[in-house]
């Protein structure tokens, strides 16, 4: 039965060589697409098997299949993960001290001190008005900070002066008067006049008119309730 089928297919082919290109189209449009390759070019077996890719050298890269996708992200090379650290939140790093922080910071002061030194020696060579300008303003920037930081300093001082007379009450079984913050800035106000006074009157009155001048301000800025 094979041998008879395989000599009418040859028949078959002998009379499809002798037929033109254009006779040929038209017995593939009527038969159909997959008869037709069965007939001319024979039954071709598919195999499943899954397709074993080998090296011929271990040292040249694996043959991958096309067929397979790739990921996007491979890891070719482990790599340890860097996670961020805060030394703000982070125990390894130990606890803020704010007075050990300025006593270890304390020489920018000194440093500050310095350069205000150096602008005014050089405030008074300079006859450029744009940089003489500008010279005031970098100094005045480094007073105002300075002041601030002095003024910090003497608040720690306060409050630890502060502390140090509350467990000396407590010590003595005394009930301890904590100073609320209206009458702790009477007392720093007080204190500041005073050394203001040693300074001479000239400081106080420019004082009360900068004082005067902050206040005009913050009444412009407040707004106008109408009922």
């Amino acid at each position: 039965m094979s041998a008879r089928k395989h000599t009418i297919i040859e028949s078959i082919r002998n009379e499809l060589s002798t037929l033109s290109f254009e006779d040929l189209q038209k017995l593939k449009e009527k038969v159909g697409a997959k008869v037709y390759k069965e007939v001319v070019f024979g039954k071709q077996s598919i195999s499943h098997e899954a397709r074993v890719f080998k090296r011929d050298n271990k040292n040249r890269p694996r043959e991958m299949s096309s067929k397979k996708p790739v990921r996007m992200l491979r890891d070719v090379v482990s790599v340890k993960k860097q996670e961020p650290r805060d030394p703000r939140f982070d125990p390894l790093c130990g606890t803020f001290d704010k007075k050990e922080f300025a006593e270890n910071y304390n020489f920018l002061s000194n440093a500050r001190v310095n350069d205000m030194k150096m602008i005014k020696n050089e405030l008074k060579q300079t006859t450029d008005p744009e940089k003489e300008l500008s010279l005031r303003r970098l100094l005045q920037r480094l007073n105002d900070q300075q002041k601030a930081t002095k003024r910090k300093k003497l608040e720690s001082e306060r409050k630890d002066k502060q502390r140090l007379e509350v467990e000396a009450e407590f010590k003595q079984g005394k009930q301890p008067h904590f100073k609320n913050k209206s009458e702790a800035r009477v007392e720093s106000l007080v204190k500041q006049y005073e050394e203001l006074k040693k300074k001479g009157a000239g400081r106080i009155q420019r004082h009360l008119k900068r004082r005067q001048q902050k206040v005009k301000k913050r009444s412009f800025r407040t707004p106008v309730t109408t009922n």
